[in-house]
């Protein structure tokens, strides 16, 4: 068998923990008021305003985003 590397394993542990940090700033940067203005304008999709589904979609990204993280690094 081989035995894994620890300096690698430990590298890529923090690498996934800095890169997690920096999700809430991802979501602060995608939110922000100059952003989503590209957005309101008055078109639609599936009924509903662009502005919802750009909002919604990046919550439903950002969540995924961290429960996927959270499961790598519960694994290490």
């Amino acid at each position: 068998m081989k035995n894994p590397d620890l300096g690698t394993s430990t590298t890529r542990k923090r690498k996934l923990r800095d890169s997690a940090v920096l999700l809430p700033v991802l979501g602060a940067f995608l939110l922000v008021s100059p952003l989503i203005t590209i957005f309101t304008g008055a078109g639609t999709l599936f009924g509903l305003p662009l502005i919802f589904i750009y909002i919604f979609g990046v919550w439903l990204g950002l969540v995924l985003a961290a429960r996927a993280m959270a499961r790598r690094l519960d694994k290490g």
